[in-house]
């Protein structure tokens, strides 16, 4: 609902009594500010050592030593040209990465090295990992991950199909890979779990997901396991109406409430609140309320207590999507949480990599839990004092003209330079320029090129296919 001048004007006139209520009737017009930015959170990621630049998933586990792990999802590590770009030569994606943060410092590992990376966890045949949640237990991290096969789907980025968990082992400290294992207990490969995983009384829980079809539609629905000490032993899962089975074909969905593929469940005084981003990309934040770890976990037109507690205003290009919550970080009683961001555009990642990292903010979960009206959130809310380079970027235009076989550069504001590169990273050319060019080019060589335009002002990259 809007507000109406008129209305205010004229309710100005009334009397005292009627002016308090509009006042109460006012205060529920205007959003609870749950969320305030964690910019200093966003910006410890703009300095991390051995090359981490972007990445997604943006999971957390604290360690006992106070540290903590920092699990991230396909990972570009690399050269960095400026606080935000990235050298396309000098630069790998993996298809996973950790960042170990201490007091002074944030630190990336992965296998290989800085100038030939590979994933922490490393590939399994022709299928690649994707982490979740973790945990540590006596000197030994374990790290839940999805198995992801390669599937060509013509979009660049998106090319890939979803399997199963698995458990990645580590030995801690020293982060050296021990061996990556199937789950006994999970004999229905349908179904993910590790995507929150939580330690509430005698119990450690794991959360997961299994899709169901309903129609046309297929969504996540919640599941839950649970172990009493390790989580390498015999799990329990969810059976329905405070039952527990060994047996995961038996285990039913905590509830009818669609899930993201990450989210988390934060138990505060007494109630359990599982905080989510919608599914299929859609900007929007969820918080649900129940009264046990096991929910249920419902849809509020099924009777389940679920808040819309903030909107991502979309911008072009870019997406959001899986929440997590870091609660070994605290605020004045405020939790830390992430989500990703991610692009259509796969290759203006080089020029700025806030389309492929995370966006921080922190979460009052009580307010947003009893939310009316949500927050609005802006995904620029971390590009301080820079609105004019981004404009300057926006108006920029980088073309290639088959019949001249030269890129047209225009509307270049300052001195820049001009950088081609083949698909697979080999350098072409560079050339300053300003103004507006005409650059020409051979496409013989790479029927793709990867265009990079840097000055003062910012940067740019750009995938150019002129057939």
């Amino acid at each position: 609902m809007k507000h109406n001048p008129y209305i205010v004007r004229r309710f100005s006139k009334a009397s005292w009594g009627i002016i308090a209520l509009f006042v109460v009737f006012e205060s529920t017009l205007t959003a609870q500010h749950s969320l305030t930015l964690a910019q200093d959170r966003f910006d410890k990621f703009n300095d991390v050592e051995n090359g981490w630049c972007a990445s997604d998933a943006t999971i957390s586990l604290p360690l006992p030593d106070g540290k903590t792990l920092w699990l991230f999802g396909d990972s570009f590590i690399g050269e960095k040209t400026g606080t935000f770009s990235i050298n396309p030569s000098r630069s790998h994606m993996i298809n996973n990465s950790v960042v170990l943060e201490d007091e002074s410092s944030l630190t990336a590992h992965y296998q290989g090295t800085l100038a030939n990376p590979s994933s922490f966890i490393p590939a399994d045949g022709n299928a690649f990992f994707w982490p979740e949640h973790a945990v540590i237990e006596n000197d030994t991290l374990k790290v839940f991950a999805v198995r992801v096969t390669y599937y060509n789907n013509n979009n660049p980025g998106f090319n890939f199909k979803v399997g199963t968990s698995f458990i990645a082992y580590y030995k801690y400290p020293g982060l050296e890979y021990i061996t990556t294992r199937n789950i006994p207990s999970l004999t229905d490969t349908a179904m993910r779990f590790g995507a929150c995983i939580v330690r509430s009384g005698e119990f450690t829980y794991i959360f997961g997901v299994k899709d169901t079809t309903s129609g046309n539609m297929t969504w996540p629905l919640l599941y839950l396991a649970r172990v009493k000490q390790s989580v390498d032993e015999p799990w329990e899962f969810y059976a329905g109406s405070d039952t527990w089975t060994g047996d995961c074909r038996n285990a039913r969905p905590l509830g009818d409430r669609p899930m993201s593929e990450s989210f988390y469940v934060f138990e505060k005084n007494g109630k359990f609140y599982l905080i989510m981003h919608e599914i299929w990309l859609v900007g929007k934040l969820y918080i649900l309320e129940a009264d046990k770890i096991t929910g249920p976990w419902n849809r509020a037109s099924s009777g389940g207590k679920e808040t819309l507690f903030a909107i991502i205003k979309p911008y072009p290009n870019l997406i959001t999507y899986n929440l997590f919550a870091h609660p070994q970080f605290n605020n004045d009683g405020k939790i830390l949480i992430s989500f990703n961001v991610n692009t259509s555009d796969f290759f203006s990642i080089y020029s700025d990599t806030r389309n492929y990292r995370a966006r921080f903010y922190w979460l009052d979960v009580e307010n947003a839990a009893s939310a009316t009206i949500p927050d609005t959130l802006s995904l620029h809310d971390v590009y301080p004092n820079s609105s004019k380079n981004v404009h300057l970027t926006e108006q920029i235009k980088i073309s290639y003209s088959s019949f001249t076989h030269s890129l047209h550069i225009t509307n270049v504001p300052s001195l820049s330079v001009l950088s081609v590169f083949t698909s697979d990273g080999r350098k072409l050319m560079q050339v300053q320029i300003s103004g507006d060019s005409s650059v020409p080019v051979d496409m013989k060589s790479s029927r793709v090129l990867i265009v990079r335009l840097e000055g003062e002002w910012g940067s740019i990259t750009k995938k150019i296919i002129p057939y």
